[in-house]
């Protein structure tokens, strides 16, 4: 809807509106959820002018013709819309653990199993990736950790050295990380793959969920709504 629709169309109004209730059922601190638009500030800024001088209209300032406002106007709604994408985003991480980011891959996709596509398989693939990344972000944290940031003051070769340093031991203990989990796997069993989960468990959606599903059917049909309102009679 926010993609596709028109700033004109209610449809579009009323998914803008729904951004301000994304805390509350993420439950989360307006700055927690504010926080990838700050990181994305500069991004939004450059979007926002660079629509504004390259699209030709009515010129804003009475000494330059550049930027528009027709420009600016278009490069406001295109932040805007990437900005209610991220934070969509970033929501979903914030609330969701690997293991409900799986079940629900596994619901949503399940009826694809019967036609012979290995949607489990794939989820416990997702599942592994993602437990992989959390713990090589701890191994990343505890490396720079151990390797003192004095060496910094060392001018450039400084620099280049810690980085070596923490290099060499990033990639030991990724190694030996690796080591741990091929002899966890050996010793349940397990020599080629990843093990399926025995009981998958059942997706049962809640009332956020179903909401979430509906919502932008109620923006198509508040859109059509409003373009049969419009629409002046015979």
């Amino acid at each position: 809807t926010l993609i596709h629709g028109h700033h004109e169309q209610a449809g579009w109004w009323l998914a803008l509106a729904a951004f301000g209730l994304l805390p509350w059922l993420a439950n989360l601190k307006l700055g927690t959820f504010l926080l990838p638009l700050w990181k994305l500030r500069f991004f939004f800024l450059v979007l926002f002018l660079l629509h504004g001088f390259f699209i030709p209209g009515s010129a804003l300032l009475p000494f330059s013709e550049w930027p528009s406002r027709e420009g600016l106007t278009v490069g406001g709604h295109q932040a805007l819309r990437l900005a209610l994408m991220a934070s969509l985003a970033w929501v979903l991480v914030r609330v969701s653990s690997n293991e409900d980011l799986v079940t629900g891959l596994c619901g949503v996709f399940g009826p694809l199993e019967r036609l012979g596509i290995p949607v489990t398989r794939w989820a416990t693939l997702l599942s592994w990736t993602l437990e992989c990344v959390g713990r090589l972000l701890t191994l990343a944290t505890t490396t720079r950790e151990r390797i003192p940031q004095e060496a910094r003051e060392q001018g450039w070769f400084g620099s280049m050295t810690l980085l070596g340093q923490r290099g060499s031991l990033f990639l030991h203990a990724m190694m030996v990380d690796m080591a741990e989990q091929e002899q966890r796997l050996r010793q349940q069993g397990i020599l080629t793959g990843l093990p399926l989960p025995k009981q998958p468990t059942p997706y049962r959606p809640g009332w956020r969920d179903v909401l979430l599903v509906l919502y932008p059917l109620l923006s198509l049909v508040a859109s059509m709504i409003n373009v049969t309102v419009q629409i002046p009679p015979h």
